[in-house]
């Protein structure tokens, strides 16, 4: 068998407090659903690993990167306690973390912290301080520019970004020597900094104020660079480079938009190979496996597979991440993401059938070709394969049913998280959902009440985000087909 063409291949689980949901794991809150016990992780991680990957990478998100974590106790103590047990199920089973946050991003709320204010500087240093050394054990740091991040006052650019970074990296070295550092560049690039972020009247630093005066002014608060500024800004990014350490690692994608692509900041390959010359480079494809906002069963496999390729033609990359905010839901994707890494030249249609033979038999190996049917959900990274009629979609999804409701899950062949029954029975639930809204008359605000209650319902346990997107969400999965 031929060695996997990329070697690094990160599995990015993002929990985040505006992406909780049923097939999420909940970090930060006590007493609501979905909290995972130290079995389930080592179900997780051992799945992934079979599935192809290196690395699980995890977000270490706002709601943790907050003062009152300098002071010990409560969730963080606890956070930091379930990652540590993470980290030694991990490199039990002979995988790599990774953990990343955002450069200045601090609290529940979303505060962008300026480093050319002394308070809110000194903030940032000691919140990565402190993380650092309760989570010593990860392999590899991810220095995150932003979304939520970034800073535009008081003088803050892109070259702010970087110098943040590279300081940081020396307060990273000091608490955990042997970590990695990944350095991102996400955004048109690096996500809300200088003219990337939109500028309100005086702004404080606020997410809400962001994002109420740019929703005001009718522009989107970040993803306004343009070309030019991604050449001053991956230009200053090479003169610094080399004070980085030697095996540091760049994340870029092949383009500086969303979705990877070259339609707002510009194409990023040449730089790319450029930045590939000085250290390794990797890719943070964000949306190319799954989007945010709804969690359904994805199906976007070619897409995903032909970026793995296009990087391979592209510059030197040595692998990349994919991301998911639904890990118990979403293994075919989650497999085929790990084979892509492997193989990038992998068939979408073979090997969605030979997941579905191995889960479900060989009877019902056509699954993993009825399966693009879900992928009819706009949102996010969806780039459809090809265009269906309602009739045959409806006809699709009783197919699927009826597949689903036959299959024999006790001869599963791959070791699947939570257990292959539960996958079965999450799948027949949205069959039966994606049947009934392509028929003739859906009742949609029942399915609105039955998909919150089926995804969402921690939000009925603890506080809506910053960025409301579970109320969202169930309006949305109501209204497809509509």
């Amino acid at each position: 068998m031929p060695a996997p063409y990329f070697s690094h291949r990160s599995c990015y689980v993002n929990f985040a407090e505006h992406l909780q949901n049923r097939w999420n794991p909940n970090l930060f809150y006590p007493g609501a659903p979905n909290r995972w016990a130290e079995s389930d992780w080592r179900g997780f991680l051992t799945m992934i690993k079979a599935f192809g990957f290196t690395c699980f990478e995890f977000w270490l998100s706002p709601t943790l990167f907050d003062r009152p974590a300098l002071e010990g106790g409560g969730i963080y103590a606890d956070f930091a306690a379930d990652m540590r047990g993470v980290i030694g199920v991990a490199h039990s089973l002979g995988l790599q973390i990774k953990f990343i946050s955002a450069l200045n991003t601090i609290g529940p709320d979303w505060y962008f912290a300026c480093p050319h204010i002394a308070e809110d500087k000194q903030l940032i240093v000691d919140l990565w301080r402190h993380w650092a050394r309760e989570l010593a054990g990860a392999d590899i740091v991810g220095l995150f520019p932003g979304d939520p991040g970034g800073c535009n006052r008081n003088g803050c650019t892109h070259e702010t970004a970087v110098e943040l970074a590279l300081e940081l990296t020396e307060v990273i070295a000091g608490v955990n020597p042997a970590a990695r550092i990944e350095l991102g560049t996400w955004g048109t690039p690096f996500s809300g900094w200088g003219g990337d972020l939109y500028a309100p009247p005086e702004w404080d630093g606020t997410w809400k104020k962001l994002t109420e005066d740019a929703e005001q002014a009718g522009v989107c608060h970040i993803w306004n660079g343009k070309p030019e500024r991604a050449r001053q800004a991956f230009d200053y990014l090479l003169k610094r480079l080399p004070a980085f350490p030697q095996d540091a690692m760049v994340a870029i994608n092949l383009g500086l938009d969303p979705d990877g692509n070259a339609t707002m900041g510009g194409d990023a390959r040449a730089y790319a190979r450029a930045i590939g010359e000085v250290r390794p480079i990797t890719t943070w494809d964000y949306s190319a496996a799954e989007g945010e906002l709804i969690g359904y069963p994805h199906w976007r496999l070619p897409r995903l597979l032909a970026r793995r390729r296009e990087e391979r033609s592209a510059a030197p990359y040595i692998g990349g991440m994919s991301y998911t905010m639904t890990p118990k839901l979403n293994l075919l994707t989650l497999y085929t993401a790990g084979q892509g890494f492997i193989d990038p030249d992998t068939d979408p249609d073979l090997v969605s059938r030979a997941f579905c033979r191995q889960v479900f038999g060989a009877e019902h190996e056509i699954l993993g070709e009825l399966f693009e049917a879900f992928e009819v959900v706009p949102g996010w990274g969806h780039c459809p394969r090809r265009q269906w009629s309602r009739e045959v979609l409806h006809g699709v999804y009783r197919e699927i049913a009826e597949r689903l409701e036959a299959a024999d899950m006790t001869q599963c062949a791959l070791p699947l998280f939570p257990d292959p029954e539960t996958y079965r029975q999450d799948l027949l639930w949205f069959a039966r959902k994606f049947e009934e809204m392509a028929g003739p008359h859906p009742d949609r605000e029942r399915i609105r009440r039955e998909y919150w209650e089926k995804a969402l319902a921690i939000y009925d346990h603890i506080r809506m985000s910053a960025d409301p997107r579970a109320e969202m969400a169930a309006e949305q999965f109501s209204n497809i087909l509509n």
